[in-house]
């Protein structure tokens, strides 16, 4: 009779534990959404700092090439020019490498 109710004691624990089992993979299921979700959201807001970014470049260049400039519009010009150079050199390169 006692072995029969330790027996009862032990199935009642292991089904308890499987429900248990059961909820933590459930919330873990829920948590890898989340997970996927909030993935989403981070790389869509990226992409729209990049956007943005690149929109202020933009604003940037126009405020530069119209009044009177300020020594930070002077330093942005300098790398702009220096970029402008940079992608010329690479052109003459492409240039000489389709000419031989």
């Amino acid at each position: 009779m006692e072995l029969e109710q330790h027996i009862q004691r032990i199935e009642e624990k292991t089904h308890l534990l499987l429900k248990k089992l059961q909820q933590v993979q459930s919330d873990n299921e829920l948590l890898h959404a989340e997970i996927d979700a909030k993935e989403q959201e981070l790389s869509l807001a990226q992409k729209a700092i990049g956007n943005l970014e690149d929109k202020l470049k933009l604003a940037r260049i126009a405020s530069v090439t119209q009044g009177a400039p300020s020594a930070e519009d002077e330093e942005f010009k300098k790398e702009i020019r220096r970029k402008i150079n940079d992608y010329i050199a690479e052109i003459d390169r492409c240039i000489a490498m389709l000419n031989s």
